[in-house]
């Protein structure tokens, strides 16, 4: 597979097979994603991987930190759904106090996460970028191993495709060529 029908052809995975990408896959792909842009070659980023069975305990604690903030009791934990993922990488970032650097690391770091999903694709391993509102909560960084003057900017699902979403359109490419007019 060529960039072109790479970029093309990715799909956000959502639903995977029960077959295990290699923790060896992951970090050879995570090791070529590094090779994003980087401004002041800052290389903000770690990466904190769960596998199936730390899947468990994870969306575990995702029910139970819900019933927590309705003050309902803590659920009992589930097994897998059948079409869970692989494996989930949590992306850290330091945070940068000075906005410009942080932007900038922030865009760095989205290129890392096309990279690493373009060079999934091409062998055939599925991947969407998730980002809910609990990867900015206290516990969740207590529960990741999250430290002071890091961020966690998204969880990214990975694994064999169970199902391959369709195409969706894009919209109509919108470009300005030159300042504009002032009438």
């Amino acid at each position: 597979m060529n960039l072109l029908n790479a970029i093309q052809e990715r799909r956000s995975v959502r639903s995977f097979n029960k077959e295990t990408v290699p923790n060896e896959t992951i970090e050879r792909l995570l090791e070529l994603a590094l090779y994003a842009p980087n401004h002041k070659m800052t290389q903000p980023w770690r990466f904190v991987v769960l596998n199936r069975e730390d899947q468990v305990e994870f969306f575990h604690f995702i029910q139970a930190n819900k019933a927590r903030k309705k003050g309902e009791e803590e659920p009992e934990r589930k097994p897998l759904a059948e079409d869970a993922p692989s494996h989930i990488i949590a992306i850290v970032m330091n945070v940068n106090e000075n906005d410009k650097l942080h932007r900038d690391d922030f865009a760095a770091t989205g290129s890392l996460v096309q990279n690493f999903s373009l060079l999934a694709w091409e062998e055939e391993i599925g991947v969407v970028w998730k980002t809910p509102g609990l990867i900015h909560e206290p516990e969740f960084h207590e529960f990741l191993g999250v430290n002071e003057g890091e961020e966690v900017i998204g969880l990214l699902w990975i694994g064999y495709p169970e199902v391959v979403p369709e195409i969706k359109p894009r919209e109509t490419l919108k470009v300005q060529y030159g300042l504009p007019s002032k009438s």
